[in-house]
């Protein structure tokens, strides 16, 4: 099923299908939840899965503020909305600190979380400069054009992406995005409200999965002395750590990353 919810006036696209306890799946940023056709697929025969586009991205509107915290008050208006159950959250990177927060707001409604290399402490380390040289590129093109077709030869004349898989898909997405999204993360004010320690800290007692991909891989996303401080912190915590994997585990390894993410539902 197709369909969208209303938030603020505006339109926030989702999908619904499968059978099964409800689960939510969260795109990371400037992404869409296209990311997750295939395991989506897998995912429903256990789960009645729910795929969002979060504002501002894929066919969701365009929105004026795109701090994370709004993110969260989007998916916290559609469960309330839309789900009575208990539900799980599976977040890839932006996805995976908005599926924390949205922990954190509606801790008696989730079964569990399973965070794919989430960005707590990027920000913090790297600061506006390391983040912009991050997304200053997709930033550039997402400006420029909206036309797919325009992105993607961009993309396939970057000698750098030669390799890239789904230039496709990316070309669509960054058509679709609302630059003003980048440039909040950018710039920190997406920021504003996001507490990562204090989030971790009040959904230590929530079952959680985190898989984390190899720092010299990702571009420390997240690095070995934010792992041992989350460790430390969370009650109820299993931790996959990935080596010689990048920052989007479900692309690089989709199948090693559906038997991890089926096997921990299934035990839970």
């Amino acid at each position: 099923m197709k369909n969208y919810f209303i938030t603020e006036d505006k339109n926030i696209y989702y999908r619904k299908f499968g059978e099964g306890p409800p689960a939510i799946l969260l795109h990371g940023i400037s992404n869409s939840s296209k990311t997750w056709e295939g395991f989506s697929k897998k995912l429903s025969k256990i789960r009645t899965v729910y795929l969002i586009d979060l504002r501002g991205h894929g066919k969701s509107d365009h929105f004026e503020s795109y701090r994370w915290i709004d993110f969260s008050n989007d998916i916290v208006n559609f469960i309330e909305q839309n789900i009575n159950n208990k539900v799980e959250i599976i977040g890839h990177s932006l996805g995976a600190c908005i599926g924390a927060q949205v922990g954190q707001m509606l801790k008696s409604n989730i079964k569990s979380l399973i965070l794919e290399d989430p960005p707590f402490f990027h920000h913090q380390r790297y600061g506006v400069e390391g983040i912009s040289q991050r997304f200053k590129y997709n930033l550039s093109l997402s400006k420029q054009f909206n036309s797919k077709e325009k992105i993607l030869e961009k993309l396939i004349g970057n000698s750098k992406l030669s390799k890239v898989k789904n230039l496709e898909l990316i070309s669509e997405n960054l058509a679709n995005l609302d630059h003003k999204v980048l440039e909040e993360t950018i710039s920190g004010i997406a920021l504003e409200s996001f507490d990562a320690i204090k989030i971790i800290s009040e959904i230590s007692t929530i079952r959680t999965l985190l898989m984390v991909g190899d720092e010299k891989k990702t571009g420390g996303v997240l690095i070995e002395s934010e792992i041992k401080k989350i460790e430390n912190i969370m009650q109820n915590l299993a931790i996959i750590k990935f080596e010689n994997i990048g920052h989007n585990i479900h692309d690089e390894i989709p199948e090693e990353f559906e038997n991890r993410v089926i096997s921990f539902l299934n035990n839970g």
